[in-house]
C-alpha cells in the first residue's frame, strides 16, 4: 500500500485546524509546528495507517511528502496478513 503526500496532509488536517493551510511540500519548520503538534501528528498517522511513527521521525522527514514515504516504507516492512 502506498501512502501519498495528500493522504498524510488530509490525516493531519482532519484533526489539527491550525494546519488547515498545510501543503504536501510545506516544511514543518516553516509552518511553526512545535514538538507537541508533531507528537499529535505522529499519533494521528500511527492510528490511521497502522504503523508506529514518532515525532522525531516526522521532524526528520520535514514535509508531508517525505512523511508519506516514511509511512509507506514502514507498511512495506510489515508481514502480510
Amino acid at each position: 500500500m502506498e501512502i501519498t503526500a495528500l493522504d498524510v496532509v488530509e490525516a493531519i488536517r482532519s484533526t489539527m485546524d491550525e494546519l488547515s493551510h498545510m501543503g504536501a511540500d510545506d516544511s514543518f519548520a516553516d509552518l511553526d509546528i512545535d514538538s507537541l503538534s508533531l507528537v499529535e501528528a505522529a499519533v494521528i498517522l500511527s492510528n490511521k495507517f497502522g504503523v508506529r511513527v514518532d515525532e522525531f521521525e516526522l521532524a526528520d522527514a520535514g514535509t508531508a511528502r517525505v512523511a508519506a514515504g516514511l509511512v509507506t516504507g514502514k507498511l512495506a516492512l510489515q508481514p502480510a496478513v
